[in-house]
């Protein structure tokens, strides 16, 4: 699987994410498998993954306690950051 189809899965189920398709937890996870089947990608794209990772988590406590959520910004600065690695990394055929 090219990383471009990794990334457009992801993208994908982002939208599934936010239409209630599927849950947190499954979406937490098919982030982070998604990230590490990229291939020759820095470091960093691993260590920015978690950030998103925990932000998707804690917006997620945030909703389930009944406070005010930041889930539209940490969903908006994952696409964002899908959409950078799709510039930086999607040509590669891997």
């Amino acid at each position: 699987m090219t990383n471009l189809s990794v990334l457009e899965r992801l993208e994908k189920s982002l939208g599934a994410y936010e239409q209630e398709a599927m849950s947190r937890f499954q979406f937490v996870q098919l982030l982070a498998s998604s990230v590490h089947a990229l291939e020759g990608v820095p470091y960093s794209v691993l260590q920015e993954h978690r950030e998103h990772e925990l932000a998707m988590e804690t917006e997620g406590y945030f909703d389930d306690e009944g406070f005010e959520s930041r889930s539209a910004s940490a969903k908006e600065a994952l696409r964002s950051w899908i959409q950078q690695l799709k510039g930086l990394y999607g040509s590669s055929n891997c």
